[in-house]
């Protein structure tokens, strides 16, 4: 990168100023992470938009990295391009400092001074950063994040006090089960970092006959419900969760994200009028899932089994795009779709099947295996 350019991006660029980290941690924004040094003080040239930050302590003596731990930050011109991160020995994370309008000044003031001590944003790593968050809206991640606002990929628990008893019942030989488990902590989650996700619907109880088997074949109406009520009518709300869900996971190493980025993925996959309605934000649905699954090789640790649902012991992904290519494919034929839209929607559905039979090798028959009318042969007499 020659001088000038360096330059321009550095005053365009936002800031991540991180303070008082531990030495030899791992840190990281985006798509790529180091272990830092004591020199380390943060990370200049961000482009502005949406980022996540994750890192882990190393234990000096064993040399293993604990729990990883993160946050979102957005860096916005022309007054959010800076933004200043404290490590808290005794919460042991990166708390955020509130800055008045004449810090901020101050700080910026001072880049020049500190931008030896600054990592370079890998730039390199940036458009595949844009492809698993281009739909990211800071609010609605508000909205879906812990109260706290910082994500840790074990549950933490609040801090609790063993039981006190006399000493003689303290070492005694529990008699049972029920007298050993009293005499545990009593540890209950810390609801500060519980993700506040969009609970999906699985109990259909209070339907009636009709419309129970109406709501299993399509959910249509439970995805609007959903935008309407917790994005504000926007659809693309559920895009935004659907990222988040994955960025948490893949990067944040939260498996609970992973959980709802299934259910969302089977949700939106489920309904037969929406595409009809909204085919735009399926066409945008099969991009999203289009580069996360880029990152679900056979060959990798996160490979294709992760896709098994244990209960079932199928594909659930397999299955849930199964059911959409199906309906989709049904609807064409009957209809013959005229709208430009939906005719884009056909094309990408075409290069998603090719793309997935590359990648994992799956086919997809226009009609799914457990709909296909049974051939029963029957004896000669």
């Amino acid at each position: 990168m020659n001088p000038d350019t360096a330059r321009q991006l550095f005053e365009s660029g936002g800031i991540l100023l991180v303070l008082d980290a531990p030495k030899d941690m791992e840190f990281g924004i985006d798509m790529y992470s180091w272990q830092i040094g004591a020199n380390f003080h943060g990370i200049k040239m961000i482009p502005p938009g949406i980022h996540y930050c994750y890192y882990s302590e190393r234990d000096l003596l064993t040399k293993e990295l604990s729990n990883r731990q993160s946050f979102f930050i957005e860096i916005k011109q022309p007054n959010e391009m800076l933004i200043v991160m404290r490590w808290s020995s005794t919460e042991n994370l990166f708390q955020r400092q509130q800055l008045t309008s004449n810090e901020y000044e101050i700080r910026r003031n001072q880049r020049y001074e500190l931008d030896h001590l600054l990592g370079q944003y890998p730039l390199n790593t940036y458009r595949q950063w844009l492809s698993l968050s281009n739909h990211l809206c800071y609010n609605f991640i508000e909205k879906i994040l812990p109260l706290n606002g910082y994500i840790c990929s074990a549950n933490v628990f609040n801090s609790c006090e063993y039981k006190k008893t006399d000493n003689k019942e303290e070492y005694s030989i529990p008699k049972n089960l029920s007298e050993a488990e009293s005499r545990l902590p009593q540890m209950t989650l810390n609801s500060q970092f519980a993700f506040r996700f969009t609970i999906i619907e699985k109990n259909k109880n209070f339907y009636s006959g009709s419309d129970l088997t109406q709501s299993k074949l399509d959910r249509t109406n439970e995805l609007e419900k959903i935008f309407n009520e917790h994005f504000n009518s926007n659809i693309y709300g559920i895009l935004c969760e659907l990222q988040l869900c994955f960025i948490v996971f893949f990067l944040g190493h939260f498996y609970d994200g992973f959980e709802q980025w299934k259910c969302l993925f089977q949700l939106i996959c489920s309904c037969q009028k929406a595409y009809c309605r909204w085919p735009i934000f399926y066409i945008d649905f099969l991009q999203t899932i289009y580069f996360q699954l880029k990152y679900f090789s056979n060959d990798s640790i996160h490979g294709e089994h992760l896709f098994v649902d244990i209960d079932q012991q199928e594909n659930s992904i397999y299955k849930s795009l199964e059911n959409l290519f199906a309906n989709i494919s049904i609807f064409n034929d009957h209809e013959q779709m005229e709208n430009n839209d939906l005719e884009k929607l056909i094309e990408r559905c075409g290069k998603m099947k090719q793309f997935l039979y590359d990648t994992f090798q799956w086919r997809f028959d226009d009609e799914p295996d457990d709909e296909k009318p049974i051939i029963v042969e029957l004896d000669k007499e």
